[in-house]
């Protein structure tokens, strides 16, 4: 890594090469979602009920917004013009900074939080739940797969795509330099060993990290809720009820989300208002997909 003029940082051709390593991921990602989803649509001819719930508009919406993920990851750049900060760093006394120097005051490039395990978890989990989801959905579409139906597979599956649509459009149109980018300006911290390109530097606002383990946490903590409390807690006190079935279930999923979250202002990657800004739209995205199609009782709606 060199520096030009102490303003912006330059990768090497080899930095340049391993910043991609996470872009590939999640276009890997997208496109798996997208080859698992498709099949879906031919369950129209298995489950017709599915034709009551979903239309075919919403799933090609879905599916397209799966697919823009990885276009917008390879093109974004290209498409909304060149890479330029058009939200400034935090000012001086602001919240952001002021966390981030709380998260971090001896960053060191070379070292990933717990060993980066927080790190992955922001995509392994999501993958997980669709290799559940949509994996069980296409073994057993009729019976469910461990409790995994097409219905849950779809829905799913849309609140991600909807998710990372969202968050991938708004870093490549925002720009928003990463932490160690501006703190590394004023020299607080020495950022030399970062191995990212320019364009993977300005694309802070907000977190996908935050975004992918948000919508996947809080789509599962919604359905695990909803079988607790009218499955085996049916007969239970309100009280056990709530705790059990409700309040753990979303605790869980915050406390996952918050780890990730943290682990990416700790390293330096994002801000606080990344974080928060990528959860809530990967929490709002699960919580409308998952009550648009199922009510109280974990059931489906009809459209």
């Amino acid at each position: 890594m060199r520096t030009i003029n102490q303003d912006i940082l330059v990768p090497s051709p080899v930095d340049c090469i391993k910043a991609k390593v996470w872009r590939q991921a999640l276009i890997s990602l997208s496109l798996l979602s997208v080859l698992l989803l498709m099949p879906l649509h031919s369950f129209s001819q298995v489950r017709p009920d599915l034709k009551d719930s979903f239309s075919p508009t919403e799933l090609s919406l879905s599916t397209g917004a799966l697919i823009g993920v990885g276009l917008l990851s390879i093109w974004g750049e290209a498409w909304l013009g060149p890479h330029g900060p058009s939200m400034g760093p935090p000012a001086e006394g602001s919240n952001d900074l002021r966390f981030s120097r709380w998260a971090n005051t001896n960053f060191n490039p070379q070292e990933q939080w717990l060993g980066g395990v927080p790190d992955y978890t922001g995509y392994i989990v999501p993958a997980l739940g669709l290799a559940y989801y949509v994996g069980g959905a296409l073994i057993q579409p009729q019976q469910g797969f461990y409790g995994a139906y097409p219905h849950e597979a779809v829905a799913f599956s849309q609140a991600l795509s909807w998710s990372m649509f969202s968050t991938t459009f708004l870093k490549h149109l925002v720009g928003r330099e990463r932490p160690y980018v501006s703190r590394s300006r004023t020299g607080e911290i020495d950022a030399s060993g970062v191995n990212m390109s320019r364009s993977e530097q300005l694309l802070s606002f907000p977190s996908g990290h935050s975004t992918a383990i948000a919508a996947s946490s809080f789509f599962i903590a919604a359905d695990i809720s909803d079988a607790l409390v009218h499955g085996p807690l049916k007969n239970h006190t309100p009280f056990a009820r709530y705790m059990l079935g409700r309040f753990l279930p979303y605790v869980s999923a915050t406390a996952l989300s918050s780890l990730v979250m943290y682990s990416r202002i700790k390293d330096q990657r994002h801000w606080l208002s990344d974080t928060l800004t990528g959860a809530l739209i990967g929490a709002g995205s699960a919580l409308l997909s998952y009550h648009l199609h199922f009510d109280q009782y974990g059931q489906v709606r009809q459209r």
